[in-house]
């Protein structure tokens, strides 16, 4: 007789880590995707689902500083990283990378601007003053179907100079 094995991918568990600088601990299935977990336990919906399939980049985080789509990674490989979303980006005002964007009219319909922006904010960490082609290879996994990637790069670049 063969018994039915529980599934296993529905159990919950307690998983905690950093986000944005708070830590947070959270009770789901630990198979559960980063990305969602962000937005619909967390609240943090800035991080945007595009195509769940690591294609577009939308959902890109940083974690432990590396930027990562977050709809490819389980929650559970979260546990104990520190995890930045584009909320974490600004302190009640605009980043010098965000309000490049905007004077650049870098940010068309929002879907891709996250990503582009935490792409971007993983670049200028570690490469403060990066020739163009580093710029966008660092954005390159982020797909933009709006701008033509010239006024995002512009904007990137000019941040770059102003930080």
């Amino acid at each position: 007789m063969n018994e039915a094995q529980p599934d296993m991918s529905m159990e919950r568990v307690d998983i905690a880590f950093e986000v944005n600088g708070a830590a947070v601990s959270v009770c789901v299935p630990p198979v559960r995707r980063l990305s969602s977990v962000l937005r619909d336990e967390l609240r943090l919906t800035g991080t945007k689902i595009g195509c769940d399939a690591g294609d577009c980049g939308a959902c890109t985080v940083l974690v432990d500083g590396e930027p990562v789509c977050a709809c490819l990674m389980s929650v559970a490989s979260a546990a104990g990283t520190v995890v930045a979303t584009v909320e974490g980006l600004a302190n009640g005002r605009l980043s010098a990378l965000q309000a490049s964007f905007l004077d650049h009219g870098a940010a068309q319909c929002g879907i891709c601007t996250p990503g582009l922006l935490i792409a971007a904010t993983a670049l200028l960490d570690r490469t403060p003053c990066p020739t163009e082609a580093e710029t966008q290879d660092a954005l390159g996994g982020i797909l933009c179907r709006c701008t033509g990637y010239r006024k995002i790069v512009a904007a990137v670049m000019d941040a770059s100079r102003h930080a």
